[in-house]
C-alpha cells in the first residue's frame, strides 16, 4: 500500500506528452460519477507512466492503493490482493464476503476519512477471485478503480461489467503519433530532434513510447543520432536494429502464442503473403488476433494481403529468426502452395528470404525485385539482386536499376561507370528502348552536375530524333516517348524556363490523373502555372494532384517530388496557414522521410519564421541545416541555410546571420530554379536585416527586374514587395503593376501596399498590416506596419499615429529582437538622444533623474521632451506611456 508521490511544493512539473489525456483519467477519478477509468494500450503503450501522472495529480484528500497483476500471480487465488490480506487475519480468508468486509475495514482504518484510489496495474493478469473482489470493491462504492491492462477482453468478466455498465470510463492509449514523438524525444534528450532523425525513430518504434526511447538511447550510443549543438540529427547511417532493441522485441514476441508467433515470423520473413495462403498454413484465431492488436494489417486488394503493420518490426523479427527455422517456415509455406511459385504472391522481401536461404533466384524474379526495391528507396537491396543477376540475360534492364540504386545512394560516379559498361558491352546491340532508358538516365546525371549541366537537353533532344526517325512506333516506344516528354518538362522547370513546360503541357487534362506519368506533368504544370502569375490555378491544381497522388502506387522519388513542389509553391504564394496544414497532416502518415523529402524539414520552420514565432521557427530551421548537410537529396541546404540566417537576422543576432550568409555564397549546389530564388529572397532579406540595407535594396531590385523579365511574375513580385517594404516608395507604381498580373491573395495584400504607399495612406497601411497578420505573415505585416507610422507621423494623423505604433510595437515584440520594440518604433521620427529621453520619461523617470543618468542639464531633457511630444503628437507623460511601453533595459540605450 502507497501513497502517490507528489512533486515537492514548489519544485517545477517536469514536461511530458500526453496532458490531455491525463487531465482525463483525473476527471474520471475525481468527477464523484461512475467508479474510474480503464487504460488500454499495448505493452510499452506508457499506461503506467498516465497512471502515476494522474495519480500524482491527485490532492491529499486521496489515498492510492497500488496492486499489480502478473502472469505468476494470476495463477493464485487473490494472488494480486496478497500484498493488502497479509494484513488480515487468517479468519477473513474462509469466504469471499469475509474477504470483501475484510479488505472494506482494512482500506476504511487506512484512509482515515480520504477517498480510496485503487490502481491495478497490469489487469489483464489478475486471476479470478481478484477480478471480482475489486469490482465488488467498486460496486460498493469503497474505492476508485484506475486499472491498466493490454486489451479488454482478458480483463475478465466482472471488471468488463462495470464497463458495459457505463461505470468505468475507458481510456485507449494508442502509439505516438509524429508530434508527440517529436514533443517527447525533444524534452527527454533536450535540443530539438530534426524532422529525419525524430522520423527515423518514429517509424522504427512504431510509435510505441517504450520502444521509442529504448530505440533512442541506443542510436545515441552508437552515434547513429548525432548531436550538433542544440540539435539532432540522424547521422550517415540508418537506424540499427541491435541489442536492447532486440531485446525488446523478443520479449514482445514471447507473449505472443505459438500460432501467432509462426504468423509473426512467416509474414516478417516472407513480406506479405495473400489472406488466403496465409490461412492454409495458420489458424484464422491466431490471425484475427494479431489483427486486432494492430500488429498485422489486411489489404483491400484483391486478393487481400497480409503483412506486418510496422515494416521496421518485420525487419527485426527476419534478422532474428534463427536460419534453421527461417528454412523450415519457408519449406511449410512452399508444402501448402505446392506447384505454385512462392514468389509470385511476393516481393523484394521474399526473394531476399530466398537468397538467405541459399536458393537460385530466376533472373526476372530477381529483376523485378530491384525495380520493387528502387521505388521503395532501398536500393542496397536493389543492387543486392541485381548482382544475381549478373552476367546473364536482360543486361540493359539490370544496368538501369544498378544506376539507379547507385543515384539513390548519391554514387553519381559508379552510376555513370555502370551505364558506361552496358553501352560498351551491348555495343549496337541495345533495342531501341533500351537505348532510350539508358540515356534518359544518362540524362538525369548530367542535370545533377554543374559540370555536365548543358549536355542534358542534347541527350533529350536526341533521343527524341532517334524516336522520330524509327517511323510508326509500338506501344513500347510510345511510352518512351511520354518519358521523353516528362524528362523535357522536369528539365525546364528545373533550369526555370516555365513558358516551355506550358507549351510542353499545354493540353494537360486536370480531370484525368490516373497515372504517373499524368500526375507528374499536372505536378510540374502547376509550378509553371504559380511561378508565371496564375496562383489561383496552380493551387488549385496542386490540391488535385496531392489527392490523386494518394490514390496512386508511386515509387517513393515522384511522390517526394510532388509533395515537395506543392509544398514550395504554398510558401511561394504566401498561404502559411495551408502550408502549416500539409506539413503536419502529410507529417503524421507512417510514410518513411524518403517519401517526404527536404522541404519536410525547413517547411515549418520557414511557416514559423513568417509568423514570427522565432523560436521555434530557429529550433526547426537549424536541426534542418545540420540535417541537411548529412544528407541533401532534393538540394534545399542552401535554401534552409538562407531561412536561418534570416530568423536570425529577425532576432537581432547578427553574428550568427551573417555567418550563415558567408556559407551561402560557398554553396554552390545544382539546385532547382525556384528553389534558388526562394533561397536568394531569404539571404537578401537577411541582410537587410543586420545593417546592409542599401547593397540589399540594390540587388533586390535587380532580382525582381530579372524575374519580371523572364515571366517569373510570382517570385518578381517577392523581390519587388522586399523593395517597397523597406521604405522604397519610388517601387509602388511598379509593385502596383505586377501585382495586378498575379493572382492570389498575396498579391492582393502586394497590391493594397503599393496603394497606400502612393496616397500616403496610413490608413490603408494599417489595414493590410492587419490582414497580413490575419493570413499568418507577422513579416510583411511588421514592414508595412512601420509604413503606415511613418505616413500617418508625416501627415500630422495623430489618431492615426497612435494605432500604427500600438499595432507596431505588438508586431516588433513578437519577433524579439532587441533593436525592434521601442527603438523601432520611434527611429523613424526621432533621434537617437530623443528616443532615449522618451523611453526613460515613458517608464516613470524624473527629469532630474534622467539629465543624472545622462549627464545632461534639466533644460536640454526638457527640451528633447518638448521635441518628443510635437513629433509622436502627444501631449504629456501618460500619453507617450501609451506610445512607448516597452521596457528601458530592452531598448539598448547609450
Amino acid at each position: 500500500m502507497s501513497a502517490a508521490q507528489r512533486p515537492g511544493k514548489g519544485r517545477p512539473e517536469k514536461h511530458y506528452t500526453r496532458h490531455k489525456t491525463v487531465a482525463e483519467v483525473v476527471a474520471a477519478l475525481t468527477s464523484g460519477s461512475g467508479c474510474g477509468a480503464v487504460i488500454v494500450g499495448e505493452h510499452g503503450a506508457g499506461k503506467s507512466f498516465i497512471a502515476q501522472r494522474a495519480l500524482e495529480k491527485l490532492g491529499e484528500d486521496y489515498l492510492v492503493v497500488q496492486v499489480r497483476g502478473s502472469s505468476i500471480s494470476s495463477k493464485l487465488p487473490y494472488g494480486a490482493l496478497s500484498v493488502l490480506l497479509n494484513e488480515l487475519d487468517a479468519s477473513h480468508l474462509e469466504h469471499p464476503l469475509m474477504v470483501l468486509r475484510g479488505l472494506t475495514q482494512l482500506l476504511h482504518n487506512r484512509a482515515q476519512g480520504r477517498s480510496v484510489v485503487l490502481f491495478v496495474d497490469n489487469a489483464h493478469d489478475l486471476d479470478e477471485l481478484s477480478t471480482m473482489m475489486v469490482a465488488q470493491l467498486c460496486a460498493g462504492g469503497h474505492v476508485q478503480l484506475l486499472a491498466a491492462c493490454v486489451d479488454l477482453p482478458n480483463l475478465g468478466s466482472d471488471i468488463m461489467g462495470l464497463w458495459k455498465d457505463d461505470l468505468l470510463r475507458r481510456v485507449d492509449l494508442g502509439p505516438f503519433d509524429f508530434s508527440e514523438t517529436a514533443d517527447s524525444l525533444a524534452h527527454e534528450y533536450g535540443g530539438h530532434f530534426s524532422h529525419t532523425a525524430a522520423r527515423a525513430l518514429w517509424n522504427a518504434s512504431g510509435g510505441n513510447p517504450l520502444f521509442l526511447h529504448s530505440l533512442a538511447r541506443e542510436q545515441i550510443k552508437l552515434g547513429t543520432i548525432v548531436r550538433h549543438e542544440d540539435s539532432w540529427v540522424l547521422g550517415e547511417k540508418p537506424v540499427a536494429l541491435a541489442g536492447e532493441i532486440r531485446d525488446v522485441l523478443k520479449a514482445r514476441l514471447n507473449r505472443l502464442s505459438p500460432g501467432q508467433r509462426d504468423v509473426f515470423e512467416l509474414l516478417s520473413l516472407a513480406g506479405a503473403l495473400p489472406l488466403q495462403t496465409l490461412m492454409s498454413v495458420s489458424k484464422a484465431q491466431d490471425i484475427d488476433t494479431l489483427q486486432e492488436r494492430g500488429l498485422i494489417h489486411v489489404s483491400h486488394d484483391h486478393p487481400p494481403m497480409v503483412s506486418i503493420a510496422n515494416p521496421v518490426t518485420a525487419g527485426i523479427v527476419a534478422s532474428v529468426v534463427p536460419p534453421g527455422r527461417s528454412a523450415e517456415l519457408r519449406r511449410r509455406l512452399g508444402a501448402v502452395l505446392q506447384d505454385q511459385d512462392l514468389d509470385e504472391f511476393t516481393g523484394s522481401t521474399a526473394v531476399a528470404w530466398a537468397l538467405d536461404c541459399g536458393e537460385d533466384v530466376e533472373p526476372g524474379l530477381a529483376l523485378a525485385a530491384a525495380r520493387l526495391a528502387n521505388k521503395a528507396s532501398d536500393p542496397h537491396s536493389a543492387l543486392r539482386f541485381t548482382r544475381e543477376i549478373a552476367g546473364k540475360e536482360k543486361l540493359a534492364e539490370v544496368a538501369v536499376e544498378s544506376a539507379r540504386a547507385h543515384m539513390s545512394l548519391h554514387n553519381d560516379e559508379a552510376a555513370r561507370r555502370v551505364l558506361a559498361d552496358v553501352e560498351l558491352r551491348a555495343g549496337d546491340g541495345l533495342a531501341l528502348d533500351e537505348w532510350a532508358s539508358l540515356q534518359l538516365l544518362w540524362a538525369e546525371l548530367d542535370r545533377r552536375s554543374p559540370a555536365a549541366a548543358a549536355s542534358a537537353l542534347a541527350r533529350l533532344q536526341e533521343i527524341e530524333l532517334r524516336l522520330t526517325a524509327s517511323g510508326n512506333p509500338g506501344a513500347e516506344l510510345k511510352m518512351v516517348g511520354e518519358r521523353v516528354r516528362l524528362a523535357y518538362a522536369q528539365l525546364a522547370a528545373f533550369e526555370g524556363r516555365y513558358g516551355d513546360v506550358l507549351q510542353i503541357f499545354q493540353n494537360v487534362d486536370a480531370t484525368d490523373l490516373g497515372s504517373e506519368a499524368k500526375v507528374m506533368a499536372a505536378s510540374l504544370v502547376s509550378e509553371a502555372k504559380a511561378v508565371t502569375g496564375d496562383i489561383l490555378g496552380a493551387v488549385g491544381l496542386g490540391r488535385q494532384v496531392i489527392l490523386a497522388a494518394g490514390t496512386l502506387d508511386l515509387s517513393d522519388g515522384s511522390i517526394r517530388e510532388i509533395r515537395g513542389r506543392f509544398l514550395l509553391l504554398l510558401l511561394l504564394s504566401a498561404k502559411y496557414r495551408e502550408a502549416a496544414d500539409f506539413l503536419a497532416g502529410t507529417s503524421e502518415s507512417w510514410d518513411e522521410q524518403a517519401r517526404l523529402g527536404g522541404m519536410f524539414e525547413i517547411g515549418q520552420g520557414i511557416v514559423d519564421l513568417h509568423r514570427g514565432h522565432l523560436t521555434r521557427a530557429l529550433q526547426r530551421l537549424e536541426s534542418g541545416v545540420w540535417q541537411l548537410r548529412v544528407n541533401d537529396p532534393d538540394a534545399v541546404a542552401g535554401l534552409a541555410t538562407a531561412a536561418c540566417a534570416y530568423a536570425f537576422a529577425l532576432q537581432g543576432d547578427e553574428e550568427k546571420a551573417g555567418a550563415l550568409l558567408v556559407e551561402i555564397e560557398e554553396l554552390q549546389p545544382r539546385a532547382p530554379w525556384l528553389v534558388n530564388r526562394i533561397t536568394r529572397y531569404f539571404e537578401l532579406s537577411a541582410k537587410a536585416e543586420i545593417g546592409q540595407k542599401t547593397e540589399a535594396l540594390r540587388a533586390l531590385k535587380l532580382e525582381a527586374d530579372m524575374d519580371t523579365e523572364a515571366s517569373a511574375l510570382a517570385t518578381g513580385l517577392q523581390f519587388l514587395s522586399a523593395v517597397a517594404r523597406l521604405g522604397d516608395r519610388q517601387a509602388s507604381q511598379k509593385l502596383s503593376d505586377l501585382a495586378g498580373q498575379v493572382t492570389g491573395q498575396f498579391a492582393g495584400l502586394c497590391s493594397r501596399l503599393a496603394e497606400g504607399l502612393k496616397d500616403a495612406d496610413s490608413e490603408e497601411l494599417l489595414a493590410t498590416s492587419k490582414d497580413a497578420d490575419a493570413a499568418g505573415n507577422a513579416v510583411f505585416a511588421r514592414d508595412v506596419t512601420r509604413k503606415a507610422v511613418s505616413c500617418a507621423n508625416d501627415a500630422g494623423n495623430r489618431i492615426s499615429l497612435r494605432m500604427a505604433q500600438r499595432t507596431q510595437q505588438s508586431l516588433e515584440d513578437r519577433f524579439g529582437n532587441p533593436r525592434n520594440g521601442v527603438l523601432s518604433l520611434l527611429s523613424a521620427t526621432l533621434t537617437a538622444r530623443e528616443s532615449e529621453v522618451a523611453v526613460r520619461a515613458a517608464a516613470g523617470t524624473s527629469n532630474r533623474k534622467i539629465a543624472d543618468e545622462m549627464h545632461v542639464s534639466v533644460r536640454t531633457v526638457e527640451g528633447h521632451l518638448y521635441q518628443v511630444y510635437a513629433k509622436l503628437h502627444v501631449a504629456s507623460r501618460s500619453e507617450l506611456k501609451d506610445v512607448i511601453s516597452g521596457p528601458v533595459e530592452h531598448a539598448r540605450l547609450g
